[in-house]
């Protein structure tokens, strides 16, 4: 019994209600693109992703079949934390956000060729 009551507080003490661990919790967002279907390579834009801690988030993409490529770290302001992206080309290539050893969901966009830059570019 003794044991049980000792065990007991150390779970309480180790793993107290409320702690739970930073991650992302929702998907990378790249916002809605100028032609609102696509994204642009060489276009500007903004990444966002909610988190439930404070502290770095690193944000990752990676197309099929390649290594994930880091695309920059951002300490999260609130309850989100936000890089800016620029698309190098053309292709399909999943985006992710990792905090506190935790990777997000994985999320889908489609890049085209960009034609302009930053903020003035589309993609068809």
């Amino acid at each position: 019994m003794l044991s049980g009551l000792i065990a007991a507080a150390l779970s309480g003490v180790l793993f107290a209600p409320g702690t739970a661990s930073a991650a992302p919790v929702g998907g990378v967002d790249a916002g809605v693109p100028f032609s609102s279907v696509v994204y642009g390579s060489g276009c500007l834009y903004d990444l966002t992703v909610p988190v439930n801690a404070t502290g770095r988030v690193t944000f990752w993409e990676q197309e099929n079949g390649q290594a994930p490529r880091f695309l920059g770290a951002a300490a999260a302001d609130g309850a989100i934390a936000t890089i800016r992206w620029v698309p190098r080309r053309p292709g399909d290539r999943r985006l992710y956000a990792q905090q506190g050893g935790v990777t997000g969901p994985k999320t889908l966009y489609r890049v085209h060729q960009g034609y302009g830059s930053g903020w003035a570019c589309f993609a068809l």
